[in-house]
């Protein structure tokens, strides 16, 4: 989507002259990088999370059980969509498409390695070797085995990593779901379905209240965190498709559809930002293991991303794509993809972060 609400558009991220925005993805790949800040700031900033007497600080409990792990699959999804709509242009945009699709793994995998000096545990580096390992061979597979293969395999995988109850096959699991999907050249239709996706908001927050009402949630096992992560995720991001056929659509479009186009610039602004604040943290109240603590990060959080929100507004109105995206996309394609403000606006870059 753009800042002024466009309509819907339908072709994938990054395409070419004939491509679309679909901008549902947008608007839930700007809600995942609201929750993933939430779980990125505590680190950053040494926030501690024990409580001493063994005191259960709510703020974190509730983290740990609504944000913890429940994002970064959304993530995962998303990258794995955006490659797929992008491999249904990529013969189109260069002679030499696979070499285009390594090109863009290798700037990420940079920029993550980079990330990691200040940021260790970031998402970019085990991304592109994800993207690198799992699905630049699958491009090899044709016609409608080129789908069916990589969901396939993503099932298995993501089985896999549920069954291990560790997210080492999550990550790949979930690229090979997403690079199908959006592979097919129906995301669109998909995220539109709304019968199949209120059933799917309803079957998964039935699921996650009977887990969470259940068991002590203070004491989460970690072989229930996996499947309940993913559960949540996916309720939250049926739910979210599910509010953009209701009157709050246009807020929700305004808000987190600029933060979802810039996920890459925004995501490691935010790194920059936070790391700039760090030294003050304690005389912004941030700085303890009590409940005051954490609803102070929390308010920091929302004031950073509103801050990111109007300025990915505005950067957008003037350029169409945000400073990393642009580069990223000229990085792949060579200078004939560094578009126009107007074709800018029609493509789409499935930027993780």
């Amino acid at each position: 989507m753009t800042a002024n609400t466009e309509p819907a558009r339908t072709m994938p991220d990054d395409a070419g002259a004939p491509s679309r925005r679909i901008d549902a993805l947008d608007v839930v790949r700007g809600f995942a990088l609201c929750g993933i800040l939430l779980v990125n700031v505590p680190p950053l900033i040494d926030l501690p999370s024990a409580v001493e007497g063994g005191t259960v600080n709510p703020v974190r409990l509730a983290l740990d059980l609504f944000v913890q792990e429940r994002f970064f699959p959304i993530f995962c999804l998303l990258f794995g969509v955006g490659f797929g709509l992008m491999w249904l242009i990529a013969a189109q945009r260069s002679a030499r498409p696979r070499l285009a699709l390594l090109r863009r793994f290798g700037v990420l995998f940079v920029l993550g390695l980079l990330h990691q000096f200040v940021h260790p545990g970031e998402a970019l580096l085990p991304y592109a070797l994800a993207g690198i390992v799992f699905l630049l061979p699958v491009t090899w597979v044709r016609g409608r085995a080129g789908v069916i293969v990589p969901l396939v395999l993503g099932v298995v995988l993501l089985g896999a990593g549920l069954a291990d109850a560790g997210s080492a096959e999550l990550i790949p699991g979930l690229f090979l779901i997403g690079f199908g999907a959006g592979r097919s050249g129906r995301m669109s239709r998909i995220v539109n379905a709304i019968p199949g996706v209120a059933l799917v908001a309803a079957l998964t927050w039935v699921a996650a209240l009977i887990v969470l009402v259940t068991i002590d949630v203070r004491t989460l096992r970690d072989e229930l965190s996996p499947p309940l992560g993913l559960t949540l995720a996916t309720a939250y991001v049926a739910t979210l498709l599910l509010l953009l056929h209701t009157p709050v659509a246009p807020a929700l479009r305004a808000t987190l559809a600029p933060l979802g186009r810039m996920a890459l610039t925004n995501y490691l602004g935010a790194t920059a930002i936070i790391l700039a604040l760090r030294p003050v943290m304690p005389e912004l109240g941030i700085a303890g293991a009590d409940q005051d603590s954490w609803l102070r990060m929390i308010a920091l959080c929302v004031a950073i991303l509103v801050v990111q929100s109007v300025a990915s507004t505005l950067w957008l109105r003037r350029f169409g794509q945000g400073p990393l995206e642009a580069a990223w996309r000229v990085a792949t394609w060579g200078r004939q993809g560094s578009a126009s403000r107007v074709d800018a606006r029609r493509t789409t870059t499935g930027s993780p972060a």
